[in-house]
């Protein structure tokens, strides 16, 4: 029985290999198109830029932390039937009510002058509130596209939404749009992506069989949400906190400088979310595969967790706290160098919220709620207070410092779960195929 589930895992393989690639090809694209933006914009509009894309990026997450997740889950143990379309389809209408709640709210908060950005923002946070909308529709599509293990297709939205992003975005820029242009890219990208998602997902035929709505999939969503949520959360915070903590007069500046450490200390938790998309799926199927055997399957895929972070994402943070002025010089104008100091610190905290990330994801699909939930809402509650305690001493460090707090908090938190899958951390070298096997 276990040699042919193993069989079975090997034939999707390099489809998972092609998503990780992608998601490594989005990324790149993604950072390219913010250092590029650097050299067209100033520093206030960079700010700008970083605080909307943090805002658009909080609600992305949001948006993508609860239902998309629980369709990747639905279908992955479940396979394609009548019951899982019908967890699809409440996933899919609640998140797309949940978008619109989330971005038009914010856009009323705006006008309302409940949230003080500034008259810049008038254009920007209706088309945070569109972009939101159309992202809340794609993340569950998507999410039910890895839960069939249809990760090539995946890839390929991922990689289409970036390009078409950034090719519109710096047109737009060089034309002189500025910020608004860039998020007018940011509405037009995540629009042909959602076409291209509802082709993904044609091979389960979502509108077929009679029930339309399942209510068990709200209650099984509320703690993925809040525990995939949770770290997403984390690398966004930071940048916002120091906008509306900071001098008005200094705010969007800061947030500039600041914006070229996090672009680059993010990198790691970036790429981890992209593993763990993929981890996701193969311990949520192992779940239906090896029903009964969460201690044998949790250690295998925490395994692969632990040693994907410590062979290949730490190593990425390390260079940049030893060396940050090198790699901020190469990619950012000179103007950036400041940023140096702060980039070591964001990336000591970028380092541990990628494990941070990456054990969140395999507890959640192994269905362990309870630590990995507590985790996040007290890591989360810790870096707001370091944010309120810290900026208005310490500036952007402080903001770079609450990313550490919130990470070893999580960490710290997931230890109970930890030892009750009896995890024994092991800490040999991965081969990238090994993992894929997985």
């Amino acid at each position: 029985m276990i040699q042919r589930i193993r069989a079975k895992a090997r034939l999707p393989r390099v489809y998972s290999a092609i998503f990780v690639i992608a998601y490594f090809l989005a990324s790149f694209v993604n950072y390219l198109f913010g250092v590029g933006l650097s050299w067209f914009l100033t520093p206030d509009q960079f700010g700008v830029l970083g605080v909307a894309q943090s805002l658009l990026l909080m609600g992305g997450l949001v948006v993508g932390s609860g239902f998309a997740w629980t369709s990747t889950r639905i279908l992955a143990s479940q396979g394609t039937n009548d019951q899982s379309r019908a967890g699809i389809r409440t996933s899919l209408l609640a998140n797309i009510i949940l978008g619109i709640v989330l971005g038009f709210g914010l856009w009323i908060f705006y006008l309302n002058g409940w949230i003080p950005l500034g008259p810049i923002y008038s254009t920007v946070t209706p088309l945070i509130a569109l972009t939101m909308t159309i992202l809340s529709a794609r993340a569950v599509l998507n999410g039910a596209g890895r839960g069939i293990y249809r990760f090539s297709w995946v890839a390929v939205n991922l990689v289409l939404e970036v390009l078409i992003k950034a090719g519109v975005g710096l047109w737009f820029v060089i034309s002189g749009a500025g910020v608004n242009g860039v998020m007018a890219a940011f509405a037009i990208g995540a629009f042909f992506s959602l076409l291209h998602s509802i082709w993904i997902i044609k091979p389960i035929h979502l509108w077929q069989g009679k029930s339309w709505i399942d209510r068990s999939v709200f209650t099984s969503t509320v703690p993925i949400f809040l525990a995939m949520l949770g770290p997403a959360l984390m690398v966004n915070l930071d940048i916002l906190g120091l906008k509306l903590l900071s001098p008005p007069q200094s705010a969007d500046r800061l947030a500039g400088y600041y914006q070229a450490a996090a672009i680059l200390a993010r990198a790691p938790v970036f790429i981890a979310q992209a593993f763990t998309h993929v981890l996701f799926s193969r311990a949520a199927g192992s779940q239906k595969d090896l029903p009964g055997n969460t201690n044998s399957n949790g250690n295998q895929y925490l395994q692969t967790a632990l040693r994907l972070w410590l062979w290949i994402l730490l190593p990425a943070s390390l260079g940049m706290i030893l060396l940050p002025k090198v790699i901020l010089s190469i990619l950012f104008p000179d103007a950036y160098l400041i940023a140096a100091p702060t980039l070591q610190i964001a990336s000591v905290g970028g380092a541990l919220l990628a494990l941070v990330t990456l054990f969140s994801g395999v507890l959640q699909a192994l269905g362990e709620t309870r630590y990995s939930v507590f985790a996040a809402i007290s890591a989360t509650i810790a870096q707001v207070f370091t944010l309120v305690w810290a900026i208005p001493y310490w500036g952007a460090a402080g903001a770079a410092w609450s990313l550490i707090v919130a990470g070893a908090i999580a960490l710290l938190l997931f230890i109970p779960a930890l030892k009750g899958i009896g995890f024994r951390p092991r800490l040999l070298p991965i081969r990238i195929e090994h993992y894929l096997d997985n």
